[in-house]
Order: C-alpha cells, then structure tokens, then sequence
C-alpha cells in the first residue's frame, strides 16, 4: 500500500493495513513515552518495544478504537517496564500511577506554562534556570549564593511540587537521593541516556516531574528521522534484539 493511500482518511474507521496504524500511531506513541521518560534513548526504547511486539497481534482489519486502545495499553506496559526494570519502581506502583494519569498516548502533553505556574518564585527561578536556560547545578547555587547541595535540593523540592500538583502524591520532604535526581536532570537536559540507579518512591514522583518537563520544551519530544527510518526497516528485515533488562547503575 503506498504512502499516499495510507494518509488517506481511514474509511469506515477501520484499519486495513499496517501502514496506517504506522503512521497515525508512531507519534502519539512516541511522544508519550518520551514525556514519561524524558529523553530521546529510551523513548525510543519503548516505541520500538511497542511496535515490535504489537505488530505482529495486529489481525487486521479491525476498528480504529480497538487498535488504538491495543497501542495504549501496550505502551503503558513498556513505560512501566522502564521503570520498573530500570528504576526499581514497584509494579503496584506504577499500576496505580497510570490508571488516571499515562493510559492516554493521544492526549496532548501539558504546557511547560501549566506545569511551572503553580510553583512558588525561588522554585519556579531554579526550574526554568535548569531546563530552559541549561544552567548546571553549580551555577545555580552561584546565584542564588547557596551550597550546590542545597540548589540540588531546591530542585528536588520544584520537581517535587510539579509532580502534586500532576496528582502523583504530595510532596514529601525525602531529600536523601537529591544528588541522584540533579545527576538525572543534568543527562536529561544534556541528552544523554540517564544513569539508572533505584529510586525511591519520592524521587520516582520528581523523576517523573521532570520527564514531564523536559518533553514540554517545544521541539523536544520529535523523534528523529534516523530512527523513524529504523523502525520502518525492522518490519522489513523481521525484528530487532530486546531492548529492556539493563541492570541498575547502567546507561543501557
């Protein structure tokens, strides 16, 4: 089926052929697994998983509403699987995080505007000095004349609040792995595959805070072409090795 007939409207909203689940889903697929992962590596990670292993049980033609509920669920459990896989996360954990909050990979992410609005000034300031003016961690502390310790821990507490006010759970004052979490947001901000390491539950909720920042940055959450045109080859030569089960304290 060619690229023109593929784009067309779907008639009937039934899919028919594999190239159109392809291009209506990749990008809401990976888009959501970039805003709850935060970085280009792994969400590319789990939009291979979710293609990969749902295009075989695709048994169309179907209704569009049946394959785009297959999609959700299917990138739900890659989501989880990083997590769980990579960070420790309990599987309840995340079972009772994405009921309200990630089974929607068609709904847009929330503005960098909504998530930063609700912080108070100084939290608000370290917030958009890390992921908008790229600031490390020491030049905040610079500025704001406090310890680097201490601007790690301020930044803990904004990621802390974004991740309440997202209906993750309050705001609780675990600062023990702030230095885990400032090293984190420095490979996210960087683009580098963030170190693994096990979180606890407060620093999952401020992980995931700024997952979700990060991927509200314009422009941040696109894949790149290279990668699109990977994944269109794995349908052609048959699949591609596992990409989960890299231990904690690793980049793989």
């Amino acid at each position: 089926m060619g690229q023109a007939a593929a784009l067309r409207v779907l008639a009937g909203h039934t899919y028919r052929d594999p190239v159109q689940v392809f291009n209506r889903c990749l990008m809401p697929v990976y888009q959501t697994s970039y805003r709850w992962t935060g970085n280009r590596l792994d969400a590319e990670d789990v939009t291979t998983w979710v293609f990969v292993n749902e295009f075989t049980r695709l048994d169309l033609p179907r209704p569009v509403p049946a394959v785009d509920d297959q999609l959700i669920e299917a990138t739900v459990r890659a989501i989880g699987r990083h997590w769980t896989e990579r960070y420790g996360i309990s599987s309840l954990r995340w079972s009772a995080l994405h009921a309200g909050e990630v089974a929607a990979p068609w709904r847009s992410t929330l503005s960098l505007r909504a998530l930063l609005d609700p912080l108070p000034g100084e939290l608000r300031l370290v917030t958009v000095l890390r992921f908008l003016r790229r600031r490390t961690v020491n030049q905040i502390a610079a500025q704001l004349d406090v310890s680097p310790p201490a601007a790690a821990i301020l930044i803990f507490k904004a990621l802390a609040e974004i991740g309440a006010e997202m209906g993750f759970g309050p705001a609780r004052d675990d600062f023990s792995q702030a230095a885990e979490v400032a090293t984190f947001v420095d490979d996210l901000v960087t683009r580098r595959r963030p170190l693994r390491f096990e979180a606890t539950p407060t620093s999952f909720q401020a992980l995931l805070a700024a997952a979700c920042v990060h991927a509200a940055i314009a422009g941040n959450d696109l894949p790149r072409a290279r990668f699109v045109r990977s994944l269109e080859e794995v349908f052609n030569v048959g699949g591609l090795p596992a990409v989960f089960g890299a231990p904690a304290n690793s980049r793989l």
